[in-house]
């Protein structure tokens, strides 16, 4: 293997990372056992407490699984018909039809989430091992992972946050594994769950792209190797988006790789209603979004198309009128599109929920407290960590954990967004929290003072 000598500084660091918390270094295996128990307990025990919200289909991906299953076709009730549909991304409905030959599909889809947490918690654990943490300091990461309030809300809806979360971090390790030990076969280890995520959330498709421009400039080997691995890894992530962008270029005429649900987001965070909220809304109140679904309703209805004797919505030509809308309104009001951007942002990464009703109950405001508490401490010692990490941003497994960060941040600065779209990005953070929290448990226990990565 060949290493780059600008990296050697670099990779020796590791080792410094490594030693932040001696006394927790040999952490017994039964730790591991006890956190993957820890993770089942609670994620199972509110499954059971709130498992019924699982009946719920928010986003109509129990109607798609329902028609996969028994029709065999991706499609759904809309404006009074049945119609094929690229509006949802395709993956997380798919599996879900497979538990619909189950009589209790709501059970299944509660146990398959809990299982989907138990991945990404184990893959946290092992991306912070690669990234040179302690076992103490990893097993800290995992278990911030198996308790954050986000992923354990969405644990219990049935959204695609969850799966989401575990495929991102499977991606973060299959790509470190990669730098750590090149070769064709980790190549399409890493590019599969890059090309999964991508059918989960159209958001890690410019994720992907990043890696794969920084791949050829990561990889410890020659350069001619780096960029053969690099295309392996593009072609095994295009392979497998391929299928879902030739079912839409046959069905509607244009090989979509993502969803005709884009100009809706851009629109709903970009248009007059909202723009009005924000200018002369009090901080914090709930913005009433009816005239604006009045009006989209009624640009669904122009944008419907004969089919014979029905007339079924042209998704295409929604989305399309969508974006001009949106386009419209930012070019009207510049000034608010900035504001709205850092809005966005914001609420991406708040630390307390946003409210949703002004009649909120004590105990449901009591609770978004609770939660704003536990992400200030975190925010805070990740704070720490992302400095203590410094120049190694720029390598595995810390990189792409960044370029995750940088992307969904850009894309939601303009689409809209909410505390629980930051799901994939849990693991970062909490990551980020363990490198922090190993070096204020060294000082407490008055360890060897230890010197800044940066």
């Amino acid at each position: 293997m060949v290493t780059d000598p600008e990296t050697a500084p670099e990779i020796a660091s590791v080792e410094q990372l490594s030693s932040l918390t001696p006394a927790v270094a040999a952490t017994p295996r039964w730790v591991v056992l006890f956190l993957i128990f820890i993770t089942l307990a609670v994620r199972t025990r509110v499954l059971l407490s709130l498992g019924g919200e699982l009946r719920d289909d928010p986003d109509s991906y129990r109607e798609l699984a329902w028609h996969l299953f028994e029709d065999r076709t991706f499609e759904y009730w809309s404006l009074g018909s049945t119609n094929l549909t690229a509006y949802r991304p395709p993956l997380y409905p798919l599996v879900l039809s497979f538990f619909d030959y189950l009589p209790d599909q709501t059970t299944a889809y509660g146990l398959l989430h809990v299982s989907l947490g138990l991945v990404t918690v184990l893959a946290v654990w092992r991306i912070g091992l690669l990234a040179g943490l302690s076992r103490g300091a990893a097993l800290a990461a995992a278990s911030l992972v198996a308790f954050d309030p986000i992923l354990i809300n969405q644990s219990v809806q049935v959204m695609n946050e969850t799966m989401s979360a575990a495929l991102a971090m499977v991606a973060v390790l299959m790509l470190a594994r990669l730098v750590n030990q090149p070769g064709i076969a980790r190549s399409l280890l890493a590019g599969a769950p890059c090309g999964l995520a991508i059918l989960c959330r159209p958001t890690f498709l410019p994720w992907t792209l990043l890696v794969a421009a920084a791949l050829p400039w990561v990889l410890p080997v020659t350069r001619r190797r780096a960029w053969l691995l690099t295309l392996v890894f593009a072609l095994e992530a295009a392979v497998i988006v391929a299928p879902w962008a030739l079912r839409n270029w046959r069905e509607f005429g244009e090989p979509i790789v993502t969803t005709t649900h884009g100009g809706y987001t851009l629109l709903l965070a970009n248009n007059p209603s909202f723009y009005e909220y924000l200018r002369s809304g009090a901080w914090g109140s709930v913005w009433d979004a009816n005239s604006f679904h009045q009006h989209w309703n009624d640009e669904l209805r122009a944008a419907m198309r004969p089919d014979g004797a029905v007339m079924r919505p042209d998704e295409l030509k929604a989305d399309a009128r969508a974006y001009e809308m949106a386009f419209e309104n930012i070019r009207r009001e510049p000034v608010m599109f900035v504001y709205s951007c850092l809005v966005r942002m914001g609420r991406l990464w708040s630390i307390v929920p946003h409210q949703l009703s002004d009649d909120e109950p004590l105990t449901r405001r009591l609770g978004r407290y609770a939660v704003g508490l536990w992400y200030l401490v975190e925010y805070a010692v990740a704070a720490l960590g992302a400095w203590l990490v410094g120049r190694r941003w720029r390598w595995s497994p810390w990189l792409w954990c960044l370029l995750l960060e940088v992307a969904f941040t850009a894309v939601h600065a303009f689409f809209w967004t909410d505390m629980r779209m930051r799901a994939p990005l849990v693991g970062v953070i909490a990551l980020a929290a363990a490198a922090g929290g190993s070096w204020l448990a060294a000082n407490v226990r008055r360890a060897k003072p230890y010197q800044s990565l940066a």
